[in-house]
């Protein structure tokens, strides 16, 4: 196992940078199982006398992993975290994305950000606490699929209420955010509507059924609803864009210039702000293809079809204001006030199961998904310690030895 060479003497503990290179070798691409990093952790977390469990996927491929140092029956502290990553293919990276390597302060490879940074850092003040006595437990949660719809993280707590488990007091997911605390984040919903039409000659396009044209009036709704949406802004102070989105990804249609098209697929998403309706975009989208769309096309051919299929969907995540770990997040890190993440998140399964969860932990998420990924020295340094202070307030009683 290469760990890289050191190039700044002033970098954090060597601990930290070596499991830290252990977990970004392991390539947890969400497509692949993430079994060997679990593994790891597994095995590591035993060792150091917590209880572990497994909760696979359907299909066995996939596990999130909980691990508990303390008392079974009360509530604590969860740190949380996601074991996959997204892919490399088709970024230039500088070098091997799964082999880490240190220069100029930062620590560079695939989910350093994104977040398997913050999951070294969760290992570590697990091991650092192992021979305290808990008043409250300490878990971990490390779960698979949190990229392609958090499906890990809702497995995990329906497989935990079924069982009549004690859920966690609190939760803080250290999702790259500078060590800002986020209470929030907007709703997501991704979709794909399928137009089949007829093809036949360009030459006679009253023969057939176009079905770019059909998928091409969607898009132009989609457009206008994005400019209804951001008029009805809310939470500027909270929100870097404080308004529902909507967003087309792909539109992939025909095979030929002289074939009329027989088939377009269209993939749009929208994130829907805390507090408002999270089907209005599907259910004006749906209300425009029924109303105005569908009829025109299955009248240029009887059999033209239209299909709309949610491919994927999460609620908005909405802490509400004074909670006690938002406090004391507040208060470990200086941070003014906590406000909203620019991203989708697995806070919005741990908040809707009904623990008060916040997002915070080392790392830029400008940083994450691109090539060159990388987690700073100074981020890592900061980290321990203040996931120490954290456990000692919500899981050590006073005076504690």
């Amino acid at each position: 196992m290469q760990f890289g060479k050191r190039t700044d003497p002033h970098g954090p503990p060597m601990p930290i940078v070596s499991l830290l290179s252990r977990l970004v070798a392991f390539d947890t691409t969400s497509v692949l199982s993430n079994l060997a990093l679990i593994g790891f952790v597994e095995e590591r977390l035993r060792a150091a006398g917590l209880e572990v469990e497994r909760y696979a996927s359907e299909d066995g491929r996939k596990a999130n992993l909980l691990a508990t140092l303390g008392p079974l029956d009360v509530g604590g502290l969860m740190l949380a975290g996601h074991t996959d990553v997204v892919p490399v293919e088709g970024q230039a990276w500088s070098s091997d994305p799964f082999t880490l390597r240190e220069a100029e302060g930062r620590c560079y490879g695939r989910g350093t950000a994104d977040m398997k940074g913050f999951l070294a850092l969760a290992i570590l003040a697990a091991e650092a606490v192992r021979h305290r006595r808990l008043k409250l437990p300490l878990h971990l949660a490390f779960t698979y699929d949190e990229e392609t719809g958090c499906q890990g993280a809702a497995l995990l707590m329906r497989r935990l209420k079924a069982a009549g488990r004690v859920l966690p007091r609190c939760a803080v997911i250290g999702e790259p955010s500078n060590f800002q605390v986020f209470r929030m984040h907007k709703g997501i919903a991704g979709v794909r509507v399928r137009f089949r039409g007829v093809e036949g000659h360009s030459g006679k396009p009253r023969k057939g059924a176009n079905a770019i044209y059909p998928a091409a009036q969607v898009v132009a709704r989609l457009v206008e609803l994005e400019a209804e949406l951001e008029a009805r802004r809310s939470m500027e102070s909270e929100f870097e864009v404080p308004y529902t989105t909507v967003s087309v990804g792909r539109l992939r249609a025909g095979t030929a210039l002289n074939i009329i098209p027989n088939h377009a697929e269209l993939l749009f998403e929208y994130r829907t702000m805390p507090g408002e309706d999270p089907d209005y975009v599907l259910n004006q989208v749906m209300g425009y293809i029924e109303e105005r769309v569908r009829p025109a096309f299955q009248a240029r051919h009887p059999d033209a079809r239209i299909e709309l299929q949610v491919v994927t969907r999460g609620a908005p995540m909405l802490l509400p204001p004074g909670s006690e770990i938002e406090a004391l997040a507040l208060e470990l890190t200086g941070a003014r006030r906590a406000t909203a993440a620019p991203y989708y998140s697995e806070g919005a399964e741990y908040v809707g199961a009904g623990i008060p969860t916040v997002l915070c932990g080392p790392g830029d998420i400008d940083q994450a998904h691109r090539p060159d990924e990388y987690v700073t020295h100074e981020q890592l340094q900061r980290g321990l310690p203040l996931l120490a202070r954290l456990i000692e307030r919500v899981c050590l009683p006073q005076g504690a030895a």
